[in-house]
């Protein structure tokens, strides 16, 4: 069952809200994947509009609306990996623009952190980023993301365990190749 603050934080998700989370890497923002949303994610941030989103959800089901995978591949995206993961898929055509990055691909992640395994079970895919404003250091604990932040992030999520504290592995799916180790 959610926690108190992760009720909260599905609950603002589904006003349309910014929302800073913890992961199974690193303190994360994350609101829906939809334009309007993933524009105000990007000038909080103050990111360049190229720069793509990562999804994060807890079921390569949820992907099926973003990503256009073979049934193979889809299977490769469920498989548990020794370390969180992040494979760049073809989008489909109606991927929202804002959520890829200059490869013209989507980033995913099936995650197994608890809190966001709620949170996606609840609404499906979540579209995320790193918390920080953009060229500064990830935030590491919630007073941070708060200074950093302020007013513009909805909700900060404490319910939940820390992740590794470094970045996820980055994969071609369809290549297999490494971008990040």
């Amino acid at each position: 069952m959610a926690g108190n603050t992760t009720t909260r934080a599905i609950d603002m998700l589904k006003r349309d809200g910014i929302i800073a989370h913890q992961t199974d890497t690193v303190y994360g923002l994350a609101c829906l994947p939809r334009e309007k949303l993933l524009q105000r994610l990007t000038d909080i941030k103050h990111r360049h509009h190229k720069q793509g989103f990562i999804l994060l959800t807890s079921q390569a089901r949820f992907l099926s609306e973003y990503i256009d995978c073979t049934a193979k591949e889809i299977d490769l995206l469920g498989q548990q990996q020794p370390r969180p993961t992040t494979w760049l898929v073809n989008p489909k055509s109606n991927t929202a623009p804002a959520l890829l990055g200059n490869t013209g691909k989507i980033a995913v992640r099936i995650t197994a952190h608890q809190t966001i395994k709620q949170i996606c079970d609840a609404l499906g895919a979540i579209a995320s980023t790193s918390a920080n404003i953009s060229n500064l250091q990830t935030c590491s604990n919630a007073s941070q993301i708060r200074r950093m932040f302020g007013p513009c992030v909805d909700h900060v999520e404490i319910d939940s365990i820390a992740g590794t504290g470094l970045a996820s592995k980055i994969v071609d799916l369809q290549t297999g190749q490494v971008i990040r180790n």
